[in-house]
């Protein structure tokens, strides 16, 4: 009728994609999402690359939101951007560098809908290259969440699968303007009595864009944050003295669960890489004991 305002329904869910030089998985990733998601669901990709990708992709995917930075972000600060612009009742994160699967969305989704007070749900990433050096940096960033998982409560969810209720932002609202990183938005909805929830079917697989170089780049820098955002005062020393034993500790730790979950063969095959890496993830939470995280928070990729 004259004089009434169209009232646009609200989205169910917002996607949002963290990106950085992963053009070609990027596409992947879109296409996958756009055969997925419904007419209303929103797409928004928040980018940093030294290529802008909206060169490449607008037009082959014009429902899908582009932010650009031409300077480095740091992927939380990314995540936040986009999240500010996001409306959907559900918002799900993940990254440039992995596939969903086709199910990914409704499996979420679902699982919100059957839980209602549970505020987070994420699934497993998995991997399926088959060269050593791609190997050891899908088991040191994602080991902890390769399949199989079945569902159920877990206390460690990656920012690459991960979803929340929309109200989960406003609880974390101080966590998001200071591009805290989803272990410390985890924190603290444990803190309020929520548990974090894992769903076996939400399924992403990982692609690995990165050389040897940028990947121990990012290895040192991501234990250097780790270690200065860990511990303060006195405990620090304490806590560099041990880094010398880490390589092995993370080493041995991470092939048990390999193991367990039918990787062995896979992690053997990649376990010199995995070694090194380690060892420059020593490296850096050594330094970030001793000097603070300096400017690794915007390293981390």
């Amino acid at each position: 009728m004259p004089g009434q305002e169209t009232v646009t329904a609200r989205p169910r869910l917002s996607v949002v994609v963290a990106s950085y030089n992963s053009a070609a998985t990027l596409q992947l990733c879109l296409e996958s999402l756009e055969a997925q998601l419904g007419p209303t669901d929103e797409i928004i990709v928040a980018d940093c690359s030294d290529r802008d990708p909206r060169q490449q992709f607008t037009r082959a995917f014009e429902r899908v939101r582009f932010l650009r930075f031409e300077e480095r972000r740091s992927i939380p600060e990314l995540r936040r951007e986009a999240l500010k612009l996001a409306t959907g009742e559900l918002l799900l994160l993940t990254e440039g560098r992995v596939v969903p699967s086709k199910l990914w969305a409704a499996s979420l989704g679902e699982a919100h809908t059957t839980h209602p007070k549970a505020p987070a749900f994420g699934g497993p990433i998995d991997s399926n290259s088959t060269a050593a050096f791609d190997e050891a940096v899908f088991f040191c960033e994602y080991g902890l969440h390769m399949p199989p998982i079945g569902d159920g409560v877990s206390r460690e969810l990656s920012g690459a699968n991960l979803s929340y209720k929309a109200w989960v932002v406003d609880l974390c609202r101080d966590l998001l303007e200071s591009g805290a990183w989803e272990p410390f938005w985890h924190r603290r909805l444990e803190e309020q009595g929520y548990h974090l929830q894992r769903v076996g079917a939400a399924v992403v697989e990982y692609r690995n864009s990165l050389t040897w170089g940028q990947f121990v780049r990012q290895r040192f820098h991501y234990g250097r944050w780790f270690a200065a955002e860990r511990v303060r005062g006195a405990r620090r020393v304490a806590y560099a003295a041990f880094c010398p034993l880490l390589p092995l500790l993370l080493t041995l730790r991470l092939g048990r669960l390999a193991m367990a979950r039918g990787r062995g063969g896979r992690y053997v095959r990649a376990l010199p890489w995995v070694l090194a890496f380690h060892l420059v993830w020593a490296v850096g939470e050594f330094c970030g004991y001793l000097g603070g995280r300096g400017e690794s928070h915007r390293e981390v990729f």
